[in-house]
């Protein structure tokens, strides 16, 4: 057996939504984030009922491979989800995804914790700075802002 010290990167952030935590929450699955994601795409999708669901699994295709995602917890009455993505002998992510109310709409809290399992993972934890993170908020944030605007053109 080979033990090493953990080579690690966490980021908390929150992004403020002026819609309610009952209308952000579900878009916050594999199969609805294909509405509001430029770019997302799941592959496969494995869930009973055709959403996010505790010990859903997906998988998408990343720069760095085939990623598999389960969902480890999913609580719609609390907007709590917690999933775990890999990137085989790179990359395992934490990812932690609260949504709650707040005055004039919502709050998304988002924690990812990476944690390296390989040469390639190092060398990508490497490159997730905090310019990142904060450029990943910003992404998430405009992403959500033109889908809730395009709702509303069309409603």
């Amino acid at each position: 057996m080979i033990v090493r010290p953990r080579q690690t990167r966490q980021y908390s952030g929150e992004i403020r939504s002026n819609r309610s935590a009952s209308e952000v929450f579900p878009l916050m699955c594999p199969v609805r984030e294909r509405e509001w994601v430029p770019g997302w795409d799941p592959l496969m999708v494995w869930s009973n009922v055709g959403r996010i669901e505790t010990d859903c699994v997906f998988t998408t295709q990343e720069p760095g491979g085939l990623a598999t995602w389960y969902v480890l917890a999913s609580d719609p009455d609390q907007g709590q989800l917690e999933l775990l993505k890999t990137l085989p002998e790179q990359l395992v992510t934490r990812i932690r995804i609260g949504v709650s109310p707040a005055p004039g709409g919502c709050v998304i809290q988002l924690n990812y914790l990476y944690t390296a399992i390989g040469p390639r993972g190092q060398s990508q934890l490497d490159r997730l700075d905090q310019g990142f993170w904060q450029e990943f908020l910003q992404r998430w944030e405009r992403a959500l802002n033109r889908y809730f605007d395009s709702q509303q053109r069309t409603a």
